[in-house]
């Protein structure tokens, strides 16, 4: 074979380009398949953060594996299969407890004993037995809680002392009364004259017509004490209740009738416990009027003043009225714990509201009823006759 015939390779003298370009290779189809995951193996964690095609999505927390609790950790009550046994009481418990309860019981017997020798009347008998039934029901609750029936019948007893003690006063004989007479004539060299009155409870009526100094009808439970003294030139009549003897006597209440002279002027102190007082001074020459009482029911006429006159009157709950002539002057002050409920006319009198105080209009500065009224609970009413 002679040169370059028959040959298409780098020999053919044909084509001398051959050996700078050779021939493209020709192409064979290749079939591409998709890559399969693996089924068991997660797919791998990408380092290229997700676009951001919508709301941010986290990923959900795995969930919390929830572990059994130990047998011996189990939380039961006491008492219960498997709980904790409860603790034994302490020996001395039970001798702590009667102890207690003996030295409650004798402090109960003290303070109603105290107190019932301090009442005198079924009002006050009824006032303490309240708190008293209070207490019993108390204990017989308590008693009831804690499961000791020694506290219920401990409640139970005080419950019916309490309910029996008004019952068995309001249906026993009162104590007998003593009838006193006093009858005093005016000290030498006196101008003045004062009453001081002390009594317990019960009525009290004060007005004019004693021929000297003082004259009275005193109805008592007991023997009253009365005496006349002088003080520079005040002649002084003390007037003093006998002593009570609290529930377990049953007194009874005084009924005193006192009568002034009234050739001097006067002044009155009267101290007082439950008390219905009547003070007619309207034909007296009063200077000064000093009150102070329990619950009460006062009435109190006064005349005309003929200078300032200071009249003070504290009653812890009642009704006070106070009459005054038309033409007078006063000025009233109300003292009211806050809160209390205290009813007044003072208004519809004609008396105006000034500084604190009601006063009548047009005032005297020289000749005028001072009056301070100090009252728990009640009604103050002024009367212009």
């Amino acid at each position: 074979m002679k040169r370059g015939e028959g040959l298409s390779g780098p020999g053919s003298g044909d084509n001398p380009e051959w050996f700078k370009s050779p021939p493209p290779l020709p192409r064979v189809p290749v079939t591409r398949r998709a890559p399969v995951a693996p089924a068991t193996a997660p797919p791998p964690a990408s380092t290229a953060p997700p676009a951001a095609t919508g709301p941010l999505a986290l990923p959900d927390e795995p969930p919390t594996e929830q572990l059994p609790l130990p047998e011996s950790e189990s939380i039961a009550e006491p008492g219960e299969p498997g709980g904790p046994v409860a603790a034994a009481a302490p020996a001395g418990q039970p001798r702590a407890y009667w102890f207690g309860l003996a030295v409650l019981v004798v402090g109960l017997v003290a303070i109603m004993s105290s107190l019932a020798t301090h009442v005198t009347s079924i009002v006050q008998t009824v006032l303490l037995a309240t708190p008293l039934l209070l207490l019993g029901v108390g204990l017989e609750r308590v008693g009831r809680g804690v499961g000791r029936a020694s506290l219920r019948t401990l409640g139970a007893v005080v419950i019916v002392v309490a309910v029996a003690s008004p019952v068995a006063l309001s249906l026993s004989r009162p104590g007998s009364q003593v009838s006193t007479t006093v009858d005093e004539q005016v000290p030498a060299g006196a101008s003045n004259g004062a009453l001081h009155v002390t009594l317990g409870g019960g009525q009290l009526h004060v007005g004019p017509g004693a021929p000297g100094l003082v004259r009275g009808e005193l109805l008592s439970p007991g023997t009253p004490s009365t005496e006349v003294s002088t003080s520079g030139k005040t002649a002084v009549a003390a007037l003093a209740g006998p002593r009570q003897h609290g529930l377990l006597a049953r007194n009874r209440g005084s009924d005193w009738d006192v009568r002034l002279g009234s050739g001097l002027p006067w002044t009155l102190k009267v101290d007082a416990g439950p008390l219905t007082a009547d003070f007619d001074l309207r034909q007296l020459n009063v200077q000064g009027v000093d009150l102070s009482s329990g619950i009460s029911r006062v009435a109190l006429r006064l005349n005309q003043p003929a200078a300032r006159v200071p009249v003070s009157l504290q009653v812890s709950t009642g009704l006070l009225d106070v009459y005054l002539p038309r033409s007078a002057s006063c000025e009233i002050r109300v003292t009211a714990p806050v809160g209390a409920l205290v009813q007044s006319n003072f208004g519809s009198q004609g008396l105006v509201s000034q500084g604190g105080a009601w006063r009548t209009p047009g005032e005297s500065a020289t000749a005028t009823f001072v009056i301070e009224v100090r009252v728990g609970a009640g009604r103050v009413r002024i009367h212009r006759v």
